[in-house]
């Protein structure tokens, strides 16, 4: 967020462009002048540079004027009638600092003295010195204004940064308790069938995959190594609970492992995958994990061996499927998406596809607020 007001322009860049700009407007003027009486063309350059280079001097005062006195909000009229009445004084000043230096110039030349410079300026000069002062507010207030939008919109940008970050984190701390029940269930099941020293390794396996879990709470992404060690332990918990009941594939390509997926991505899939593939079952149940880079895309398939979506399975519209959607959504919009279907010869296939990223910098983390 912005932390304050700030400075449209530096005094000495003001400067600078105010400087510019003068000899950019007083180089025509002179070349007019030696147009008309063709010798001394540096003195009548200089001459006109005066006025500007006045204006130049003023700058500063310029400034904090403009600044004291902005030309936004409720008190803009009152702040508008201040600033034409002190314009008025300000003119008036830069007439007499400017009938100075054009005296000196022109005594200096044997032309005329310092007080026909000055009623010579209050004639020609003192319109035009208000009307540039009148130009310089404006063009003060214009970046003033194109400074406002812009800080703005970058607090704008990071309320939603900051907002998306917020779901984010919401929905990732949604799946620690979710994944715990289903860890605690999986053991007691494996107690209830007498199987004590198997649930007192599952309950070591849970409490260091617990650890991992809290560990990364503040990571939105991991890399897919990462993800598939965390992952190689809940299969271990399960394994257990089912036995040879459950066999697990893997297949993945060296060039995806690098890839940055997010924290949690593939365990709900793969407890799913288990859920409604191998639990329901009185056979052999199969999970198989693939990861492949495609292109710009990365995708991770979870298959299965149950029923299917179309023979009594259920569409996948769990706490773990959902929180998974709504996280690819607030991570890469349309770019990423999941889809469940069915498999030929049966089992169902859970599908992610997400943009390519490979780990360079390392995970992306939530930012404090």
């Amino acid at each position: 967020m912005s932390k304050g007001p700030q400075q449209v322009l530096p005094p000495w860049q003001v400067w600078a462009i105010g400087t510019s700009a003068g000899v950019l407007a007083a180089v025509p003027s002179a070349l007019r002048d030696y147009a008309v009486e063709p010798r001394d063309f540096l003195f009548k350059l200089s001459l006109r540079l005066v006025p500007y280079s006045v204006w130049a001097l003023l700058a500063p005062l310029l400034l904090a004027l403009f600044r004291r006195a902005p030309l936004s909000g409720s008190r803009t009229h009152y702040h508008l009638s201040w600033l034409l009445g002190a314009g008025v004084l300000l003119s008036l000043g830069h007439v007499l600092l400017t009938a100075l230096p054009t005296g000196l110039f022109l005594r200096w030349q044997g032309l005329e003295g310092w007080e026909a410079g000055l009623r010579l300026l209050l004639v020609d000069r003192g319109a035009a010195s208000f009307l540039e002062y009148l130009a310089l507010l404006t063009v003060h207030h214009l970046l003033a204004s194109a400074q406002r939008l812009r800080e703005r919109e970058l607090a704008e940008a990071r309320l939603a940064v900051r907002l998306a970050e917020s779901r984010l984190q919401t929905l990732r701390s949604q799946l620690d308790p979710h994944f715990l029940f289903n860890g605690l269930n999986a053991i007691t099941g494996l107690v209830r069938t007498g199987r004590g020293d198997e649930a007192t390794h599952a309950l070591v396996e849970l409490g260091q995959l617990l650890r991992s879990s809290l560990e990364a709470r503040e990571e939105l992404e991991v890399t897919l190594e990462e993800e598939m060690e965390f992952v190689k332990r809940y299969l271990g918990i399960e394994q257990l609970r089912f036995g040879e009941r459950l066999q697990v594939e893997m297949e993945f390509e060296e060039e995806a492992l690098r890839a940055l997926v997010p924290a949690l991505v593939l365990q709900p899939l793969v407890e799913n995958a288990i859920r409604h593939g191998t639990a329901h079952g009185i056979g052999l149940g199969r999970v198989s994990i693939r990861a492949a880079r495609v292109g710009h895309q990365l995708q991770l398939e979870v298959r299965d061996t149950g029923p299917g979506l179309g023979k009594g399975g259920t569409p996948g519209t769990g706490i773990g499927l959902a929180n998974t959607r709504a996280r690819l959504q607030q991570l890469y919009g349309e770019a990423s998406f999941l889809t469940l279907s069915d498999v030929e010869g049966g089992g169902v296939c859970a599908r992610v596809v997400l943009p390519y990223e490979p780990a360079s910098g390392g995970a992306r983390e939530v930012s404090g607020a």
